[in-house]
């Protein structure tokens, strides 16, 4: 396929298995992953770990074969491992970076691959380009697997006991009297996440904990509308709460005791407000530009400021690699803070807040209810609508109105999309996806039939874009 097909979207390259997401295009990613590596002068390894699709195994085994027939020693893991784990071993065991196969919530029909650098977090813009530059227009020359197996340039490594080992001396949780539900939605977590818990003494009960590369027939996004199971269990067996994980664990979902869904919107303000208030981890903290402000309120309370960046972790990873934040994230359900790795993990953040309330001795619907009076409630949305190809949006040439539904506009921003805040604390923003044919729509406000007229206003401008 033409090389300007492949190119890396917020987090990696991701298409269709039927379509272009073969051995072939992975060979070929993988042979400019080498060469960026050899440019530098690195020759350490690279781990390689890939989720339960279909395919992705043998995508791992092809990559390792490029990377180690050009001198780049390769470690595999013995099973399904999740993105935050691939990018845990690239930091704890020094490597020179991790590549993980995985399309992450994406439906099973697509795969992905991704490029971890040292650090243990997403590839920034520059490396990415310069990834996509160095793309060959046929793969490099490999030796088979056996043959680098027996060279001892390809092994294996089980990166899952340090990794949960990490994990526990970063967060005290004493889950002996809870009772929690496990969602690994046919994910990377299955068998991992149940290990953590039952060695922190909680009694789990899993649904759909089996790895299954067709994620049970939908999409492994942890989203209310894929989470009833999760919902029936916390309910019926009167759980204290409930976690779900996407694809490649790196995001996060919650139910509380009380049946309410709990998305990074709501996640996030109330693990930062753990960091300040029972951790004393006081500093600033970092959202995407399409991530509720309602941890703007807590970072007020705490004299601190909130970072705004353009969509995709690897703007949060920055900043938390920098030493600039003590915890950021995306509405699309990615969280980390400081002391981790600086790349999304639902592992971990499912564990931090259960830190919080195992140490807070409440319950974590109080908890949230006690958010909501002390920061304020704020309703959020986001609507997709699939584009016609042909079809140019031009956001950029919008002009936006001096009021919307009579309120007046007191700011825009274009760090990624169209953002437009309004007096009263509302907000509205348009933004082209980076990885699918699709422009969302994001819209938040007090009051619930607010946030579905800026949607359906949002709507308005899209046309006069097109």
């Amino acid at each position: 396929m033409p090389r300007k097909k492949i190119s890396f979207g917020t987090d990696g390259w991701r298409s269709r298995t039927d379509v272009d997401f073969n051995s072939f295009n992975v060979r070929l990613v993988s042979g400019a992953i080498a060469q960026y590596l050899l440019l530098l002068g690195k020759n350490k390894g690279i781990f390689v770990g890939y989720d339960g699709r279909e395919g992705s195994r043998s995508f791992a085994r092809a990559c390792a074969e490029v990377l180690s027939s050009l001198g780049i020693p390769s470690f595999l893991p013995p099973r399904p491992v999740t993105t935050p784990i691939a990018a845990f071993t690239a930091l704890h065991f020094s490597l020179d970076g991790a590549v993980m196969i995985t399309a992450s919530h994406n439906p099973p029909v697509y795969n992905g691959i991704k490029f971890i650098p040292e650090y243990g977090g997403p590839a920034s813009t520059e490396i990415t380009s310069k990834i996509e530059s160095l793309l060959p227009e046929t793969p490099p020359k490999w030796r088979e697997y056996e043959q680098l197996e027996r060279e001892g340039m390809i092994s294996t490594l089980d990166p899952i006991p340090e990794y949960i080992r990490h994990l526990k001396s970063l967060l005290s949780v004493k889950c002996s009297t809870l009772k929690v539900a496990l969602d690994p939605m046919h994910g990377a977590t299955s068998g991992i996440v149940e290990k953590v818990f039952k060695e922190l003494g909680a009694e789990t009960i899993t649904v759909r904990g089996n790895i299954d590369p067709y994620f049970g027939g939908i999409s492994p996004d942890p989203v209310p509308q894929n989470l009833e199971p999760l919902l029936a269990k916390v309910l019926s067996e009167k759980c204290h709460l409930g976690f779900a994980f996407d694809g490649d664990g790196d995001r996060l979902a919650v139910v509380t005791e009380k049946g309410t869904f709990l998305l990074a919107n709501q996640i996030l303000p109330l693990l930062y407000a753990h960091l300040c208030e029972r951790r004393s981890m006081i500093g600033d903290a970092a959202r995407t530009v399409a991530t509720s402000h309602l941890i703007d309120s807590v970072a007020k309370k705490f004299g601190r400021r909130v970072i705004e960046t353009p969509v995709g972790f690897k703007y949060i990873s920055s900043l938390l690699r920098d030493g600039l934040v003590i915890i950021g994230g995306e509405e699309s359900g990615g969280i980390s803070f400081a002391s981790h790795i600086p790349e999304k993990d639902g592992i971990a953040s499912a564990l931090l807040l259960l830190e919080y309330v195992t140490s807070s001795g409440i319950s974590l619907q109080t908890l949230v209810n006690e958010m909501y009076k002390e920061y304020g409630h704020l309703e959020s949305r986001r609507l997709d609508l699939v584009i016609d190809p042909t079809i140019e949006l031009r956001l950029e040439e919008i002009k936006v109105p001096e009021t919307i539904l009579g309120i007046r506009v007191i700011d825009t921003k274009r760090i990624d999309g169209l953002k437009i805040l309004l007096e009263e604390g509302s907000w509205i923003l348009l933004r082209k996806s980076g990885t699918e044919n699709v422009v969302r729509i994001y819209a938040e406000s007090k009051k619930r039939e607010d946030v579905q007229r800026l949607i359906e206003f949002g709507k308005t401008l899209l046309m006069k874009s097109s």
